[in-house]
């Protein structure tokens, strides 16, 4: 089974409660300085050392401002691996300083030994059915949704929430799901952060559901 980890670099999962309930652990990382958008080496070493060493995660990062931090994930997978990137912006601006950037993850991720195939998924192909021989871990950025179901100020794509689901549930049916991380969650408005996490708290059941058929 997936377990959910929550990571706080600001309060907006503090107004998802139920989101809250699923989860094994939550890492509060509002102390730290420097890592909207971008971070420092130095820190970034520092939230790695506070995730836990744990396999099958579901990882709720935040904002998409912290999407870098699905780095810190892929670089611990073990066996050859495809990475799948749901999102409206593709990350992968080249940038080799010790900085890593909320839109560079990718192109610093595509150096990793383990790391074989990037497959990046929008609002033009998110009705084709991915079948990839590797094991996959799983990126989502809620900016692919249209902004009159979500919104999550950086500029959106063009797909409904129920797309999303389908898209996810095709792949997990057909794929092996290593972990996955979701971001793009909106500013602080009630009524966007209960959209948010009624999307969130779906995506969580999609995957737990279909881990667990697989594994009986």
């Amino acid at each position: 089974m997936y377990h959910v980890l929550i990571l706080h670099f600001d309060d907006t999962y503090f107004y998802q409660r139920n989101l809250r309930k699923k989860a094994f652990a939550e890492i509060d990382l509002r102390s730290l300085k420097e890592t909207k958008f971008m971070c420092p080496e130095d820190r970034l070493k520092l939230i790695e050392k506070r995730i836990p060493l744990h396999q099958s995660l579901i990882t709720f990062i935040g904002k998409g401002d912290y999407h870098y931090i699905s780095f810190l994930f892929l670089k611990r997978i073990k066996e050859h691996f495809a990475l799948l990137v749901i999102d409206n912006h593709l990350d992968m601006r080249a940038f080799n300083g010790d900085i890593i950037r909320c839109d560079s993850w990718i192109y610093r991720a595509g150096f990793l030994k383990n790391l074989k195939e990037i497959f990046y998924i929008n609002s033009s192909n998110i009705g084709k059915i991915f079948e990839v021989k590797l094991p996959i871990y799983l990126s989502i950025d809620k900016d692919i949704i249209d902004k009159k179901h979500l919104n999550t100020r950086w500029t959106q794509g063009s797909i409904s929430p129920q797309q999303l689901f389908n898209f996810l549930f095709n792949l997990l049916s057909n794929n092996k799901i290593i972990a996955a991380d979701i971001c793009g969650e909106p500013e602080l408005d009630i009524g966007e952060l209960r959209k948010s996490e009624k999307i969130n708290l779906k995506i969580v059941e999609i995957l737990q559901s279909l881990k667990m058929k697989k594994s009986a």
